[in-house]
């Protein structure tokens, strides 16, 4: 750093380096604040917009409530469920929104539009629990359209998810439906097991109730030989 003699050198020297350095200086700091108020503000719209998609998500699940209760309020539900799909695509509840209208096209018998609507959900790339939940939801789509292929895919991406103990009864029923009741009995017993092992263990009695039959016929045919 250089040595000043006197103060008017000092001052000459600060002159000298505003002149040759001032603009670009208001310049920088100009810009950081148009940076941070910007930032501030895109916070403050996120804020906004998350706050206005979890109201409309709070109505959609008041309005499916009435339709699971006495099916009154699916135009109401399937409004709202259109409003965050379109709005809201790219969170959390846009994606629940299609899962919500897939349901109501599976209870309308419209399995079609209900594929659509899962492959649309996995098509936002949601988080982990989203993408397992639509995927065995998918799985079971397919089975009623009997693509038996396509749902046995689906169900082998979910062997470490949240949702394997459903996907390996879905996997059994789908073996029993192609008359392959070993595979069917076997995984059954998986899902039995991946039922027991989780963190609030669930009591299956139409799962218990098939591991039973299939006992019971898997023993008639080894005492009939």
């Amino acid at each position: 750093m250089e040595t000043f003699r006197t103060e008017e050198e000092q001052v000459e020297a600060i002159k000298r380096w505003w002149q040759e350095n001032g603009k670009s200086t208001a310049f920088g700091i100009a810009l950081a604040l148009a940076i941070v108020f910007g930032w501030k503000g895109w916070q403050g719209h996120v804020k906004d917009q998350a706050a206005q998609a979890s109201s409309i998500f709070d109505n959609l699940m008041l309005a499916d409530a009435a339709v699971q209760r006495d099916g009154t309020s699916r135009g109401t539900a399937q409004h709202l469920a259109d409003t965050l799909k379109d709005q809201y695509s790219s969170s959390s509840y846009g994606q629940f929104a299609g899962l919500y209208k897939a349901k109501y096209a599976v209870q309308e018998g419209n399995y079609e539009a209900a594929a659509s609507e899962l492959e649309w959900v996995l098509a936002q790339r949601p988080d982990a629990a989203l993408k397992a939940q639509a995927q065995v939801r998918l799985a079971q789509v397919h089975f009623a359209l009997q693509d038996n292929a396509a749902a046995l895919v689906l169900l082998g991406e979910l062997a470490d998810s949240g949702y394997a103990a459903q996907a390996a009864e879905l996997r059994g029923d789908i073996l029993f439906a192609q008359d392959d009741k070993a595979g069917a009995l076997s995984a059954y017993q998986d899902a039995k097991r991946l039922s027991q092992a989780q963190e609030i263990p669930s009591n299956n009695a139409l799962l218990e109730l098939k591991i039973n039959d299939l006992n019971i016929a898997t023993n008639t045919a080894e005492g009939a030989k």
